[in-house]
C-alpha cells in the first residue's frame, strides 16, 4: 500500500513559521470572511496549537492551549470545537519543532496548485462532484516533540488541511510515513486523540481512538480504506449544506465598480406612497414576498438608472433601491439581501451600501404637471390658466436637455355643432441617444375609449400584471397602463402623459422632469416658474398672462402645426370658416337667463355647459379640474422631516437619551412597535434603556396629522454588554437576531474572557492532567505520585528509558480497561479505566454512568400551526422550521416528519397571500442532561419564544438551496400541540446500565438518566465500606465504638465481647462499692451516742 506525502510545507512555497520556544503557545487567529462551517454552525475565528489541535473559539478573547485530550475520546458535549490531527501534549521548548502554515482565500476562482489538489482529493474521498475550495488552511507540525522535551525520545511531523466552500467543510489529516516517532511508553494516561467535534454535538473519532496504544500514535501506519492510502484521515466537517451570504456577497461586490455608477445621487424616491401615486414616473410593483410590506414603486430611465421604492402603512418611505429594471428587481435585491438580511456582520451591509448607497427622497422633485381638459381649458406648466378653442393641430409642448428631447402634439375637432373645439388625439415623441425614438398615439374612438399606437402599431394590453388590476403594456423606454378609459404612459421614466376620454373628449396631463425648465415652448407655455411670461408666441413675442380671450386665441394659433407626421392624416377637413365662441359673449346671449348653478362660478364649467348646451359636459369639466387641483396639491405636499442622530449608542442598564426634532409644524412622534427598553414622548425625546440582548428595530415615527402624511427613521441602534464600559468597540458590531439592533464587540483585558468579557480568567478553564484536581483561582493541585510537572503537564521522570521495554501483563485490566506502564522506577503497570470503576485494575465499579440504550430510543412529537405572507415553499418552511428549532436552549431536535399546506387566501386588511401550514416536528430523547425535563415541560414555550415576531426586514431570498428564515407570524401555545411525550417512568424501559449487577437508573432535572451504584446512595449501613464487585454491591462493614455491624449491609449491630465483659465487671465493681458504702452509714447510724460524747466544760 503507498503511503501519503505531504503537501510541500515551508518557506520555498510561501509558507510561513510560527513557533515559541515555551511548552505551550497558540498561533494568530485566523478569521475567515466566509467564516468556517463547523457542525451546524458558522464560525468566525480559529487558530493552531503546538498540540496538534485547530481550535474554534467562541470569542477571540477565549484563547487556550488544552494539552490534554478527554481520555474518552470525542462525544456530544465537548465545550470547546476544535478539529484534531494529533492532539497530544507536545513542547518546543527546546530548540527541537517548528510549525509552519499558509491561508489559501480563493474567494474569486483564483486558481492554486495546492488548492486544486485539495479540491480534488475532497472530491475523491467524499464523493463531493462539484466542490470549489474558497478558503484552506494548511498547518503543518515539523519534527515536533513530546512534553517535556528535556528527555523524550523521538519527534512528529504531520499536517493538517482544513477547506471549505462556504457551505461545507472538510479536514485532511496527513502523517508523515516513518515521522511519528513518539515514544508510546513516555506517554503516562494521556493517550493521543484524532478526529473532530463542533462544540454543538457534531463529532467523529478517528478509526485509532479505540486501538491499541501502540496503533494511536502510529497514524502514518493507519490505511484509509476509501483512498487505499496509509497515513490519510478524511473528516467531514459540516453537518448539513447552508447557503453562505457572506461569500455570495463578497462575489457580487467583486463584480462592482469600486464607486457607485454615475447618476444615482440623481435618483430620489417620492417622500410618501400618496406623494409616489400622482407621479406617473413612478409605477406601482409587487414584491411583497420579500418582507417588505406590499407598497412600492419603480422608475426606470435609460440614463440615469431606476430606482425603487418601498413604503410602510402610513404612506411612509422605508428605503429606496437603485434597479436597471423593475422587473429585475429580484435580481437586484438579492445583494441587498445577501449582505444586509443573510450576513450576521453588519461590516457586510456597510460593503454593500458604498457600492449601492440607500435612496432616499432628499432630492426628491416632484413632476410639473400641465392639463388640458374640456373644450380645451389648459393649465401651463407655471401654472397660467386659460381657454382655447383653435381648430386644428397644436405643439403643446416641445423641451431639451443634454441627456433627452421630448414633443407633444394636439389634435382638436369642432365639439358636435357648437362653435368650440375638444382634443380628440395627442401624439408625444420622446428621443434619448441611448434609446432609439419612442412615439405613442392616443386617439379617440366610440364610447370614450383610446385606441393607442406606439411607434405606429397598436398595443395590445397585458391584464392582471399591475398589483392595482391594471393592464399593461411594458417595452424598452414606455411603460404603458389602463385602467378603463385612463390611459397612461412614461417615457423613460422622466415624462408622464396621461389622457382620459369622458363625454367623447380627450382631457390629458402632462408632467415634465425638472432637467426641461428653462427649454419648453408651445401652448403649455414657457416653464420657469414665472407665469407672465407663458404666452410666448413661435415669433419669440409675448403677450400679457391677462389678455382677453381673443389674443389668447391669436398666441395659440401660432402654435398650430402642419406637419401631420406624428398625428396622421384628418379623416375629414376642416372647415374653413371655424370661429369659436368666447366666454363673454355666451354669457352676454345668456345675460337674460341663470348661469348652470350646479357649476358654483366655475368658469370653465360654465363655459362648456353654455356652449355645448349640455350641463353634463360642464360638470365633467369641473371634475377633472378638481382631480387636477388634487393631483398638484398632494405632489406638493411633503411630509414631516425628522432630524436627530442616526446612530445611537447605550451601555447595557444605563439610559441614553436622544432628541429628535421636526421642521415641520404639527408633528407627534410615536414608536412603530412599542419595547420595554425605548420610551419616545411625543416631542421627540427617546429614552433608550438597554436591559436585554433583544432582537429589535428602533423605527420612530413623525405624523403630521393635519395632512395626513408620515416619516420613519430607522436610527442604528448599538448596544454594549461589556464587562466595563471602557471595553466597548462601538465600531465593531454583530446584529442581534433577526433585528437592527446592534451589540457592540468587547476588548477584554488580560484578566477577563468570554464573549462580553464578563468573566474572569481562571486557571481551571484549561483542563489539568488527567485525574489532577484544580483549584479555583489557583490552578492545578500537583501532578500523581511518581509523575513531574506543574499539574498542568505531567510526564514520567527523567529516568523512564529504563521502562520503554516493558509491557503490560496479558489481562491486567478489567472491563475494557487499558494498561498502560507508569514510568514510576519499578515501571509498574496501570490502567486507564471507565467511568463506572474505582479501582486500579478497573474491577470494582461505584461510579455513575450514562446508561446505554438497548432499543430503538423513542421521539418527543409536537404540531405546529403557522402562517406567513412571503409565498414560502414547502421546502422553504421545513428548512426555516428545522433552523429555528435546532437553534433551542437544549438542542434534541431531530427533524420535521411532515409539511403540510392547508389553505391560503388573501387577508382581509392588507390583501397579501397568507399560506397556512401544519408541520410534524420530532425531537430526540436523550438521557444526560436536562433533555427529558426540557422536551416534557419546557418545550412547547420554548417554541413558542423561538417564533417571537421577527423585524421587518429579515434574511432570507437566495437563490438556490432552501430558505431557512422565513419570517412567520407569532405564535401563541394554542398553535403548539403535544402529539407525543413520553415520562421518565416509560423512558426507564429503554435504557440499561450494562456491565455489574445492582446499578440502577436515577432520574434528576439537569442530569437525566444515570446509571447510579447503590454504593453511592448509602447502601452500607453504620459507616460500613461499600464496594460494587461483578455480582453486585458488597458492604465491608466496620466496628465503630462498642459495635459490630454485620449482615449483607451492615445493617444489624452487635456489641463487642471485650467490651461486653468490660461493662459486666464494671457494672460488678460498682454494686460492691455501692454496697459498702452502704453498710458504712447504717453502722454509723446504729450507734449515735458514741458519735458526739465530747466533754463540756462550764464556769460557775
Amino acid at each position: 500500500w503507498v503511503s501519503v506525502s505531504l503537501f510541500p510545507y515551508g518557506p520555498s512555497v510561501g509558507d510561513q513559521e510560527f513557533v515559541r520556544r515555551t511548552v505551550d503557545f497558540t498561533s494568530p487567529l485566523f478569521k475567515p470572511q466566509i467564516g468556517f462551517p463547523l457542525g451546524s454552525s458558522l464560525r468566525d475565528y480559529l487558530y493552531f496549537t503546538d498540540n496538534g489541535q485547530i481550535i474554534f473559539p467562541e470569542s477571540e478573547y477565549q484563547i487556550f492551549s488544552y494539552p490534554n485530550p478527554p481520555l474518552r475520546g470525542f462525544t456530544g458535549w465537548d465545550s470547546v470545537a476544535l478539529v484534531a490531527p494529533f492532539w497530544d501534549d507536545a513542547d518546543f521548548s527546546s530548540s527541537l519543532g517548528t510549525i509552519f502554515y499558509q491561508e489559501y482565500e480563493t474567494l474569486y476562482h483564483e486558481h492554486n496548485q495546492l488548492v486544486w489538489k485539495v479540491e480534488s482529493w475532497i472530491k475523491k474521498f467524499t464523493q463531493t462532484w462539484n466542490y470549489k475550495a474558497r478558503w484552506t488552511l494548511k498547518v503543518t507540525w515539523v519534527n515536533a516533540p513530546a512534553y517535556p522535551a528535556q528527555w523524550t525520545f523521538g519527534t512528529n511531523t504531520y499536517q493538517a488541511i482544513l477547506s471549505t466552500d462556504g457551505s461545507r467543510s472538510y479536514a485532511l489529516f496527513l502523517y508523515q510515513s516513518g515521522g511519528m516517532q513518539w515514544d508510546v511508553t513516555q506517554r503516562p494516561g494521556n493517550p493521543v486523540l484524532m478526529g473532530f467535534s463542533s462544540g454543538d454535538g457534531y463529532f467523529e473519532n478517528s478509526p485509532l481512538t479505540f486501538q491499541p496504544v501502540w496503533e494511536k500514535y502510529h497514524p502514518d501506519q493507519f490505511l484509509n480504506s476509501n483512498s487505499g492510502l496509509r497515513g490519510l484521515q478524511v473528516y467531514r466537517l459540516h453537518r448539513g449544506e447552508r447557503p453562505n451570504y457572506r461569500l455570495r456577497c463578497l462575489q457580487w461586490l467583486n463584480r462592482q465598480p469600486q464607486w457607485p455608477r454615475w447618476g444615482w445621487n440623481q435618483m430620489s424616491c417620492p417622500c410618501s406612497w400618496q406623494q409616489g401615486l400622482w407621479d406617473l414616473r413612478f409605477q406601482p410593483i409587487s414584491i411583497g414576498w420579500w418582507g417588505l410590506g406590499g407598497r412600492q414603486l419603480c422608475s426606470v430611465s435609460s440614463w440615469r438608472g431606476g430606482v425603487c421604492c418601498s413604503y410602510g402603512p402610513w404612506g411612509e418611505l422605508l428605503r429606496g433601491w437603485t434597479v436597471s429594471a423593475p422587473w429585475q428587481f429580484d435580481q437586484e435585491l438579492e445583494p441587498w439581501d445577501w449582505c444586509c438580511r443573510g450576513s450576521d456582520k453588519p461590516s457586510f451591509c456597510a460593503l454593500y451600501q458604498q457600492r449601492r448607497p440607500h435612496v432616499s427622497c432628499a432630492g426628491y422633485r416632484p413632476p410639473r404637471p400641465a392639463w388640458m381638459f374640456g373644450d380645451p381649458h389648459i393649465t401651463t406648466l407655471d401654472g397660467a390658466n386659460y381657454t382655447f378653442n383653435g381648430l386644428g393641430d397644436f405643439l403643446l409642448v416641445q423641451a431639451q436637455d443634454g441627456n433627452s428631447s421630448f414633443l407633444l402634439q394636439g389634435r382638436t375637432a369642432q365639439t358636435s355643432s357648437a362653435q368650440a373645439t375638444n382634443f380628440i388625439a395627442f401624439a408625444a415623441q420622446y428621443n434619448t441617444s441611448s434609446l432609439n425614438p419612442i412615439t405613442v398615439l392616443w386617439l379617440l374612438e366610440p364610447n370614450d375609449t383610446i385606441h393607442v399606437k406606439v411607434n405606429n402599431q397598436t398595443v395590445i394590453f397585458e391584464t392582471n400584471e399591475d398589483p392595482e388590476g391594471h393592464e399593461i403594456f411594458n417595452t424598452t423606454g414606455i411603460v404603458i397602463t389602463r385602467n378603463g378609459s385612463l390611459v397612461s404612459a412614461s417615457f423613460d421614466g422622466t415624462v408622464t402623459i396621461s389622457v382620459t376620454a369622458l363625454s367623447n373628449i380627450l382631457h390629458a396631463s402632462c408632467s415634465l422632469p425638472e432637467e426641461y425648465r428653462n427649454s419648453t415652448e408651445g401652448l403649455l407655455g414657457v416653464w420657469n416658474d414665472n407665469p407672465d411670461d407663458d404666452f410666448r408666441m413661435r415669433n419669440g413675442f409675448t403677450i400679457l398672462n391677462k389678455s382677453d380671450e381673443w389674443q389668447l386665441y391669436q398666441f395659440g394659433m401660432t402654435w398650430e402645426i402642419n406637419d401631420t407626421r406624428l398625428l396622421g392624416n384628418r379623416d375629414n377637413p376642416l372647415p374653413s370658416n371655424f370661429t369659436p365662441v368666447f366666454l363673454f359673449q355666451l354669457k352676454n346671449n345668456h345675460s337674460g337667463e341663470s348661469l348652470p348653478s350646479e357649476c358654483n362660478g366655475d368658469e370653465q364649467c360654465i363655459y362648456d355647459s353654455l356652449a355645448t348646451g349640455n350641463t353634463g359636459t360642464g360638470l365633467n369639466t369641473k371634475m377633472l379640474l378638481s382631480r387636477y387641483q388634487l393631483m398638484n396639491t398632494t405632489l406638493s405636499k411633503y411630509p414631516p422631516s425628522i432630524m436627530g442622530d442616526q446612530k445611537v449608542e447605550a451601555y447595557l442598564g444605563q439610559t441614553k437619551r436622544t432628541q429628535y426634532t421636526s421642521s415641520s409644524e404639527n408633528v407627534t412622534f410615536a414608536l412603530r412597535n412599542s419595547h420595554p427598553d425605548f420610551k419616545l414622548s411625543e416631542n421627540g425625546t427617546l429614552l433608550w434603556t438597554p436591559k436585554l440582548l433583544e432582537p429589535f428595530t428602533l423605527e420612530i415615527l413623525a405624523r403630521n396629522v393635519k395632512v395626513n402624511l408620515s416619516s420613519v427613521l430607522q436610527p442604528k441602534t448599538v448596544v454594549c454588554a461589556c464587562r466595563k464600559e471602557s471595553q466597548c468597540l462601538y465600531d465593531q458590531t454583530s446584529w442581534v437576531g433577526n433585528s437592527s439592533l446592534e451589540v457592540a464587540n468587547c476588548k477584554c483585558d488580560g484578566n477577563t474572557v468570554g464573549p462580553y468579557c464578563k468573566h474572569s480568567r481562571d486557571p481551571c478553564e484549561e483542563p489539568c492532567f488527567p485525574n489532577v484536581k484544580c483549584t479555583p483561582g489557583v490552578g492545578c493541585e500537583a501532578c500523581p505520585q511518581n509523575l513531574t510537572g506543574d499539574g498542568r503537564h505531567c510526564a514520567a521522570l527523567e529516568n523512564s528509558p529504563l521502562c520503554q521495554n516493558v509491557s503490560c501483563p496479558v489481562n491486567y485490566c478489567y472491563n475494557q480497561g487499558h494498561c498502560y506502564i507508569s514510568q514510576t522506577p519499578d515501571c509498574h503497570p496501570a490502567c486507564t479505566c471507565p467511568p463506572a470503576f474505582t479501582d486500579t485494575h478497573c474491577f470494582v465499579a461505584g461510579n455513575n454512568f450514562t446508561p446505554t440504550i438497548h432499543q430503538e430510543l423513542p421521539v418527543r412529537i409536537i404540531q405546529l400551526w403557522l402562517r406567513e405572507e412571503e409565498n414560502a415553499s414547502m421546502t422553504d418552511v421545513n428548512a426555516s422550521v428545522a433552523y429555528r428549532l435546532g437553534k433551542l436552549d437544549v438542542r434534541a431536535f431531530l427533524q420535521n416528519s411532515q409539511v403540510v399546506q392547508i389553505n391560503s387566501g388573501a387577508t382581509q386588511a392588507s390583501e397579501r397571500y397568507l399560506q397556512r401550514w401544519s408541520v410534524i416536528s420530532e425531537f430526540q430523547y436523550l438521557p444526560r442532561g436536562p433533555v427529558i425535563d426540557f422536551l416534557n415541560t419546557k418545550l412547547l414555550d420554548a417554541v413558542v419564544e423561538a417564533f417571537l415576531p421577527q423585524a421587518s426586514w429579515r434574511r432570507w431570498k437566495r437563490s438556490e438551496g432552501p430558505r431557512t428564515n422565513v419570517n412567520f407570524h407569532p405564535i401563541s401555545r394554542e398553535d403548539v400541540y403535544s402529539v407525543k411525550a413520553l415520562n421518565v417512568s416509560t423512558l426507564e424501559t429503554y435504557f440499561k446500565c450494562n456491565g455489574y449487577q445492582g446499578y440502577h437508573l436515577v432520574y434528576s432535572l439537569q442530569s437525566g438518566l444515570t446509571c447510579m451504584s447503590p454504593c453511592s446512595e448509602g447502601y452500607c449501613e453504620h459507616g460500613g465500606q461499600c464496594q460494587h464487585l461483578p455480582q453486585g454491591p458488597r458492604c465491608s462493614c466496620v466496628p465503630f465504638s462498642i459495635y459490630m455491624p454485620w449482615g449483607k449491609r451492615c445493617e444489624h449491630l452487635s456489641m463487642k465481647l471485650g467490651a461486653f465483659f468490660g461493662i459486666l465487671f464494671g457494672a460488678l465493681g460498682a454494686l460492691l462499692l455501692l454496697g459498702a458504702a452502704v453498710f458504712v452509714g447504717l453502722r454509723l447510724w446504729r450507734y449515735p451516742g458514741n458519735r458526739f460524747s465530747y466533754p463540756l466544760d462550764s464556769e460557775s
